[in-house]
């Protein structure tokens, strides 16, 4: 080989850095059409409006017009900008339904590293005694397999007369791709030829870059959404609850008697209804993301609200946190806080902070948070504001649900000896990365940032670690062996043990900026990178970045940083480009790289130029790179 290795490695950095800046899902409303705008509506019940813009509709789903010849009119109770349209049951009983699906993969970077929170919303209404309307979604990963599933319902028809308020929230899974809305506006048993009434507004899906521990996850908690709601009654974003709960103003009278936050915004909620007691007003908040920690017994809460009711209630609102498991079971005792009763308050209108700490039940993945009001008959209306539910981790670390990774391809699978491989993680604290170092022997260290990475007995070198994956590289003697049993250990403390199977290869092609596909990290003869603009040419020389070709000859040292003689593959390689055979010059080490890192030189071979990117597969052994993930540019000579 004639190579000019040090030209090579200039391409290395690539391996590590972050996705290209991509049109990101983040701070704004998913949905299209989101509040049936788009298109006309219906004016008469009898009609139907078989085109909703952005929705695959079934059954009798329509869309109407907020007038008086409709079940809704510009009158009824729900949003305040709202437009001229609404989502309609239809003119008939039974199957009624619309659906989306959203592209989330340009989003995989922060999803997968689970740092991203979901926020499903709508404002719904009933059609009494014949169907409540849901509000679903779905989160899918690249294969449509279901990896989370969020939904609202109702309101119940005693829960109020008009739109109200319904939402969910969440944190989305690693490995989620896309997720599908279903709006379900179904009204079975009814007559032929009745119009459905229940319908639905201003859908909301929104995802932001949040943590799942350390902040505060209950939504609208300051009850300042919406704002500048003057006289007019108002349900609270975020929560579920009776027609009559409503935000008010802080008054100068009851800001004076002292009793309120030193932190309170211009709102706060108040529920001056009868019915109270029989309506609380709840969130559910999806915590599946943080089961690793939680089932390890690592999580702990933090809960808050200031509570209170005017002068002349003898009682006063109380919250209430439930712990549910992944079959809607309750786990544990409900923790209560409140009520702040009038003996409390001397007799004043206000409110008092209450608050209790305590350990997450294992098993747990959503926590409901619930305002519990008294009976306000002949009194004045209990009151709540800044309620807080937070989590925090005990230290615990774990290895996240199918965590480990082919750190080229991304693919959870086989892992072989010497494939450099990501672990995600959860529970280690590290305020940046921590990189690559080398022993006083010049090889790769076992220990970086407090963190070790054990696969059966043997500590793995470390190529880097932050408190959302670690970059390993599998030791060599895990060869010949069925499965492996593989750990991390953070600070003294171990996480779960996760069996991985082993083979002898498990090929991935790295990419110039370290996603699982897009163009690979390929240089052209004369070491430049392969990109659009500088394309390889048919009968050239390039060379392939690669990991996960197994053993080599001489057997590979881990950690070693690789000089000549340089190993070789020992299982048969082969790469294709564009569909067409290359001819192999080499398959091995890098020069001075570490070991576990590979190269194929090979030769684009002709009739394999194209005006887009064509495909690379790298396969060695009995195993092959994903297919159409990882491309190149060709040109004829």
């Amino acid at each position: 080989m004639a190579l000019s290795y040090s030209t090579k490695l200039l391409a290395l950095p690539f391996l590590f850095t972050g996705a290209l800046a991509w049109a990101q899902p983040w701070d704004r409303n998913l949905l299209v059409n989101p509040g049936a705008e788009s298109g006309p509506g219906a004016a008469k019940r009898t009609d139907t409006v078989s085109d909703v813009p952005g929705w695959t509709r079934t059954g009798a789903f329509s869309v109407g017009q907020y007038i008086s010849a409709m079940p809704l009119w510009p009158s009824t109770y729900g949003p305040k900008d709202r437009g001229s349209n609404y989502f309609w049951g239809g003119a008939s009983g039974g199957p009624s339904s619309a659906t989306q699906t959203i592209d989330l993969s340009a989003g995989a970077t922060e999803i997968d590293a689970g740092r991203v929170r979901f926020y499903l919303s709508g404002y719904l209404v009933s059609h009494t005694n014949y169907g409540i309307p849901r509000l679903r979604a779905a989160f899918l990963d690249a294969q449509d397999r279901q990896l989370l599933e969020s939904e609202v319902s109702g309101p119940g028809v005693n829960e109020g007369s008009g739109l109200l308020v319904r939402a969910s929230s969440g944190f989305v899974l690693p490995n989620t791709r896309k997720v599908v809305i279903l709006l379900d506006l179904s009204a079975s048993g009814m007559p032929s030829g009745t119009p459905n009434n229940s319908g639905a507004d201003n859908l909301e899906l929104v995802l932001r870059i949040e943590p799942i521990f350390g902040a505060n996850l209950v939504v609208n908690g300051d009850f300042e959404l919406p704002g500048n709601i003057g006289n007019s009654p108002t349900q609270p974003l975020g929560w579920n609850g009776h027609q009559s709960s409503r935000l008010m103003a802080y008054t100068a009278d009851f800001i004076r008697n002292g009793l309120t936050p030193d932190d309170r915004g211009e709102q706060h909620l108040v529920f001056p209804s009868v019915e109270s007691e029989k309506a609380p007003t709840s969130q559910r908040i999806d915590v599946t993301l943080g089961k690793d920690r939680i089932d390890a017994g690592g999580v702990s809460y933090s809960f808050s609200a200031w509570l209170g009711a005017e002068g002349n209630q003898p009682g006063g609102t109380s919250a209430k946190a439930e712990f549910f498991g992944s079959g809607n079971q309750l786990l544990g005792a409900s923790q209560i806080i409140g009520p702040v009763t009038m003996e409390d308050r001397g007799k004043k209108a206000g409110m008092l902070k209450r608050s209790t700490d305590g350990a997450v039940p294992p098993e747990t993945r959503s926590i409901v948070i619930t305002l519990i009001f008294p009976r306000a008959v002949g009194f004045g209306a209990p009151q709540a504001d800044n309620v807080t539910f937070t989590l925090k981790s005990a230290g615990a670390v774990a290895i996240k649900d199918n965590g480990i990774r082919n750190a080229a391809s991304g693919a959870f699978g086989p892992i072989a000896p010497g494939e450099m491989v990501t672990i995600l993680t959860s529970g280690v604290n590290l305020s940046d990365t921590t990189r690559m170092q080398l022993d006083a022997a010049g090889r790769v260290v076992t220990t970086l940032g407090e963190v070790r990475a054990f696969f059966d007995g043997t500590q793995a070198p470390l190529l880097y670690v932050n408190s959302s994956e670690i970059g390993a590289i599998v030791p060599f003697d895990v060869a010949g062996r069925s499965t492996v049993a593989v750990r991390v250990e953070y600070k003294g403390v171990q996480s779960q043990t996760v069996d991985m199977q082993v083979a002898g290869t498990a090929p991935g092609v790295f990419t110039l900026d370290g996603a699982p596909n897009g163009p690979g990290l390929i240089s052209n003869d004369p070491y430049t990178i392969n990109n659009k603009d500088n394309p390889a040419a048919e009968n050239s020389t390039v060379t392939i970045y690669w990991t996960g070709g197994g053993q080599t000859d001489p057997p590979g040292v881990d950690g070693q940083i690789e000089r000549f003689p340089l190993p070789r593959v020992i299982a048969p390689v082969s790469v294709t480009i564009g569909g067409k055979l290359a001819d192999l010059r080499y398959a091995g080490a890098v020069p001075y790289g570490w070991a576990g890192l590979l190269i194929a030189e090979v030769v684009v071979p002709a009739g394999s130029a194209s005006g887009d990117p064509v495909p690379v597969v790298i396969t060695a052994g009995g195993a092959s790179s994903p297919d159409n993930t990882v491309t190149m540019y060709v040109k004829q000579p």
